[in-house]
């Protein structure tokens, strides 16, 4: 019996070993699956667009459905209310010229993987053309319909519009970055600093920025101004009193002190401003404030219909 106990022992022993040395082999020996770093989607943005727009879904979810059944050819209201219900934000740039407007968006959302091949068929129009990373074996999906390209490298990130390789390349570069410490957002992208800081933080508002304010000026306001601007910025919210417009301010930069006198008495017939709405910060610069308009002028500018 006690030659059969200590048989058993060892026996034990050994197992007890051996489930030992298999955990100690899994745990070291084994290389885990890399996890992607964060990527802020506003880093996937180009600088070539002459007009950029952060917009948090928050602030105008009607917003976000215009864009997406207006870009996205076969996509249904239903199918555009799931998908804007999942999106936290957008940055959009857009360009302007004689072949018409192309946007450029990424998107922080969450959009299951399954709903992906159920809207995205081709008896809905869409055609699956991967797009290879360059000096990389990685490739990601890309469905293209004929008029407009979108992807989903990750399950926070969609990418809309043109410029699908740049986006997708630069996600690829910071998605295999090693993390910086801490959890401070870091200007990534071809954007200015202060021109990128300026769009992450609208959280409670919309915010736009345009660089050839021109053509924004005259889709606003039904007339051609020509003011002599080197830039105009601003936001806007849904007017809580009338939830067709929206309340604006804008950041005028004008060339020089003289354009500023010349322009400021434009935007007064323009906007039907009053002196209390206007305020002079610098010799170029103007602020104008509370201005309302109709949802459906921005929606133009936007190019997503009215």
């Amino acid at each position: 019996m006690i030659k059969n106990g200590s048989y058993l022992l060892k026996k034990l022993n050994k197992i007890k070993f051996s489930i030992l040395f298999v955990l100690i082999s899994f745990l070291f020996g084994c290389k885990s699956v890399p996890q992607k770093t964060y990527v802020e989607p506003l880093n996937l943005l180009d600088n070539e667009s002459f007009f950029y727009v952060s917009i948090p879904s928050q602030v105008d979810s009607e917003l976000l459905n215009r864009i997406l059944v207006n870009n996205i050819q076969s996509l249904s209201e239903k199918d555009a209310d799931l998908i804007s219900s999942r999106i936290q934000h957008v940055y959009c740039g857009l360009i302007k010229n004689k072949q018409g407007t192309q946007i450029q968006a990424s998107i922080k959302a969450d959009v299951p993987s399954s709903f992906i091949p159920k809207i995205f068929t081709k008896r809905n129009g869409w055609e699956n053309n991967p797009i290879q990373i360059q000096d990389s074996e990685q490739s990601y999906n890309c469905y293209s319909n004929g008029n407009i390209n979108i992807s989903f490298p990750s399950s926070n990130i969609v990418c809309l519009g043109r410029g699908m390789q740049y986006m997708l390349n630069t996600y690829d570069v910071l998605s295999n970055e090693i993390p910086a410490e801490g959890d401070i957002i870091t200007n990534k992208s071809e954007l200015p600093d202060d021109l990128y800081n300026y769009l992450l933080n609208a959280n409670d508002e919309i915010r736009f920025f345009a660089n050839k304010p021109q053509s924004f000026l005259s889709v606003l306001t039904g007339a051609s101004l020509d003011l002599k601007l080197i830039q105009v910025y601003g936001s806007f919210v849904v007017d809580p009193k009338h939830e067709s417009q929206y309340i604006l301010d804008f950041h005028f930069d004008f060339k020089n002190e003289k354009y500023l006198r010349a322009g400021k008495g434009l935007l007064f017939l323009a906007f039907g401003l009053t002196n209390g709405q206007i305020e002079v910060l610098e010799s170029n610069k103007l602020v104008v404030k509370g201005i309302k308009i109709k949802k459906e002028q921005l929606y133009k500018i936007l190019t997503i219909g009215a």
